[in-house]
């Protein structure tokens, strides 16, 4: 819905006169004509009939005024923080992750005297991993969220369906979609602080051929929207370089064995197996390699590997010794050190009381960028000296990527400090800095990390931008 539309006046919302060319009158007429003997009980259907109908339409009216009247994200009352992801289903493991980065950021934020004076607070949207779920639980968080400030989340999984309504909803929105449709998009409310899974899939593959000499490549993803966007970039890197696909899965992430599969994969003797397959079914696969195989294949995963759900579900099913020893991935670089990052990781253990599994989350990078994202929209908001989420926006990549005369604040009382004094900045956050291109992305290169015992994250090697620009050139 356009600004315009959502101010426009109500259109009389009156019982109307009867109009032939209208579908709903067809209706009413049919039906006095199917009457016999009964001109004046079809008169009377007639005009209840066209109430009712008057009444939906101005209801529905009445919910796009809210939503259009919303942009300023109300005048009273917590500023909300919508996490619009999944919460349930295949891709469940992803939600808590992003409800993690909120926590820390409200805490910080509300304890600094929150945002113009307004507190903020967090809630979830699931959309269960599904478009057909995605989209309503979007339109019901705009209609009924009057105070809504900004939305994080929004996957590989829905970001297509939702995105389209946070844009004509004025939502400044951080997602965690690696689709390629967004590398350069025309969305003005969508902000990206990862890279595209096509990159992500160049990582796995830079990984197998220049840091492993490995030739055989198996590739074997999830059958849903976020895990199959690596296939396609993955198979044109590999041929790229020289190596060789033996074999492509696409694995129903819902089944409760994969031995047929597997047996298959076996057959094809790969050297390595680059996988991202999320719930248990990453766990059930590489458990039914061990056992078909009579011992484990190395394995790459993708950045969303690097999760403790995930974690605790594969180094069940295959030994944490064999996890340690067998898998690596790549991630976004963080050096999980530094003002901003020592203030994230503070605030992220004292949200314990609130989420008992924030802890978990101190090294993983899409919980860590997203409470940049906030941290970055709320010093916006300050800077812009407004919630109306229209004056907001625009500032947003100002904050964070500064000029080269701004002042450099890595939390938001530096922030909050240099915006009191009429200063310039540039936010150099929890995640590191920023570097937005003109759509709104920011990509800091890639590392290679892998698991220690206690399920911590460790960097063991790097990409260079030579590795990924021959992987990714036409």
């Amino acid at each position: 819905m356009s600004a315009q539309r959502g101010r426009g006046g109500h259109g009389g919302c009156t019982d109307p006169a009867p109009n032939a060319g209208d579908p709903k009158w067809f209706v009413i007429s049919s039906l006095r004509r199917a009457a016999k003997g009964g001109e004046e009980k079809v008169n009377a259907f007639q005009l209840g009939v066209r109430r009712v109908l008057v009444r939906i339409a101005c209801a529905g009216l009445a919910a796009v005024l809210v939503a259009g009247a919303a942009y300023g994200a109300g005048t009273a009352g917590p500023l909300v923080v919508g996490i619009v992801a999944p919460f349930t289903g295949a891709d469940a493991q992803l939600g808590p992750a992003y409800f993690a980065a909120c926590l820390p950021a409200t805490r910080i934020i509300n304890n600094s005297g929150g945002i113009l004076g307004r507190q903020v607070t967090c809630k979830q949207f699931d959309t269960r991993g599904e478009p057909a779920d995605a989209v309503p639980a979007a339109r019901q968080m705009v209609a009924s969220t009057p105070t809504l400030f900004m939305v994080i989340g929004c996957t590989s999984d829905e970001a297509s369906s939702v995105m389209p309504i946070l844009e004509q909803s004025h939502v400044p929105t951080f997602c965690q979609t690696g689709q390629s449709e967004f590398n350069q998009s025309n969305f003005k409310y969508f902000h990206r602080l990862v890279p595209a899974d096509e990159y992500d899939a160049y990582a796995m593959v830079g990984i197998a051929v220049f840091l492993k000499h490995y030739k055989r490549i198996a590739l074997v993803f999830g059958n849903d929207i976020g895990s199959q966007t690596f296939v396609a970039p993955a198979i044109r890197s590999i041929k790229k370089v020289g190596a060789e696909m033996v074999i492509n899965q696409a694995i129903d992430l819902k089944q409760s064995s994969y031995r047929t599969e597997v047996a298959k994969l076996l057959a094809a003797k790969p050297d390595v197996i680059l996988t991202e397959a999320l719930g248990p079914a990453d766990a059930t696969y590489l458990s039914e390699v061990k056992q078909l195989n009579n011992g484990m294949i190395p394995v790459i995963g993708s950045s969303a590997t690097i999760d403790p759900v995930w974690f605790k579900a594969v180094s069940a099913a295959i030994g944490v010794d064999d996890l340690v020893k067998y898998f690596i991935a790549n991630d976004t670089p963080s050096t999980f050190s530094g003002t901003g990052y020592d203030e994230f990781k503070t605030n992220l253990l004292a949200s314990a009381a609130e989420f008992a599994n924030a802890p978990k989350y101190t090294k993983r990078a899409s919980t860590i960028h997203l409470y940049d994202g906030i941290i970055m929209t709320a010093l916006a908001a300050t800077a812009a000296k407004s919630t109306d989420r229209t004056a907001v926006n625009p500032w947003i990549f100002k904050i964070g990527n500064g000029s080269p005369s701004a002042r450099v604040v890595a939390t938001y009382e530096q922030g909050l400090a240099a915006l009191k004094v009429g200063s310039a900045m540039r936010y150099d956050g929890a995640g590191g800095p920023t570097h937005f291109d003109k759509w709104n992305n920011s990509n800091n290169g890639f590392v290679v990390v892998r698991y220690n015992a206690n399920g911590d994250e460790e960097t063991v090697g790097s990409l260079t931008n030579a590795q990924i620009t021959q992987l990714s050139a036409p």
